[in-house]
């Protein structure tokens, strides 16, 4: 036996998945470890820690590509781990669609990350790595296609400046998943405290670091649905209400708005309030939101 093999035993290394085992939660993964929470854009690559006691400290953003940044930063970067490991989270080059009538068989959801085309027949593309959320009151389902090219290029990227990747996502799918979560527990409670009355429409909006995701639930199902990347830079959420703000109006009216974003102090909610003073708007977003969904916090 290693010396390495006995460590693991007696720090209970060997109990808790491997690292790279995506089926394992982050903080299973590498509990009391230092790890890197890396968010890819266009233009732009931010990041920030998780610590040892599960604390986000945010570490910063710079503008460039990732294998620019990545070189750049590659020595600070592995200062902020303990063994090289970190997360990825793209906001950039892929599609979110919403379809109909996709195929729900059992496992269908992971033989779609791994077998795509026996998933989603004709509707698959060569070159791209795909997620499915499935509305669990109609036919309708969010469907995530990413560029393959973009993942493999950050895998080979961050290998070469010693980072471990453990986990590759896309931020703005993330962030509407926990959303379409929220609203459907909150769907649920309504209904049993009001088993004759529905929440009505609701409009839900995910902003992520320069892309945006939203779609309309009305009653149990998901009617429409807008998406763009690479839409606005920073803070600037002017560009977004063009976006938004026809999904709203065809809502009709009483339609709640629910937003998330990467992180709080979003202008959107209050922008969109002043154009729209009679309609309901709830921002659930928490701090370090996006970061806090990359590692399961």
């Amino acid at each position: 036996m290693k010396l390495k093999d006995i460590k693991d035993v007696l720090t209970f290394r060997s109990f808790r998945p491997e690292p790279d085992d995506g089926a394992a939660s982050w903080q299973k993964r590498f509990p009391k470890d230092n790890t890197l929470l890396i968010n890819i854009n266009k233009s732009a690559v931010a990041w920030a820690q998780i610590d040892k006691g599960d604390q986000i400290s945010d570490g910063g953003a710079i503008e460039g590509t990732f294998k620019d940044v990545s070189t750049q930063l590659s020595d600070e970067w592995l200062m902020m781990t303990s063994e090289g490991w970190c997360a990825i989270s793209f906001s950039t080059r892929y599609v979110i669609s919403l379809e109909v009538n996709l195929s729900r068989r059992k496992g269908s959801e992971e033989q779609i990350k791994t077998s795509p085309k026996a998933a989603l027949g004709a509707k698959a593309e060569r070159g791209k790595r795909y997620a499915v959320r499935h509305n669990p009151e109609s036919n309708t389902s969010v469907l995530l296609a990413v560029d393959e090219e973009m993942i493999k290029s950050v895998e080979k990227g961050g290998g070469e400046v010693g980072l471990k990747i453990g986990r590759v996502a896309c931020g703005t799918f993330s962030l509407l998943t926990d959303l379409i979560d929220q609203v459907g527990e909150a769907r649920r409670v309504h209904a049993e405290a009001n088993p004759d009355s529905d929440l009505g429409t609701i409009v839900m909006i995910v902003c992520c670091k320069g892309s945006v995701c939203a779609l309309t639930q009305q009653g149990d199902n998901w009617t429409e649905l807008r998406s763009r990347t690479d839409l606005y830079e920073g803070d600037s959420m002017e560009p977004v209400m063009g976006i938004v703000l026809p999904l709203i109006e065809n809502a009709g009216p009483g339609a709640h708005v629910v937003y998330m974003s990467d992180n709080v102090g979003s202008e959107l909610p209050g922008l969109l309030q002043a154009r729209l003073p009679n309609t309901k708007i709830s921002d659930v977003t928490v701090e370090n939101q996006l970061w806090k969904k990359l590692s399961d916090l």
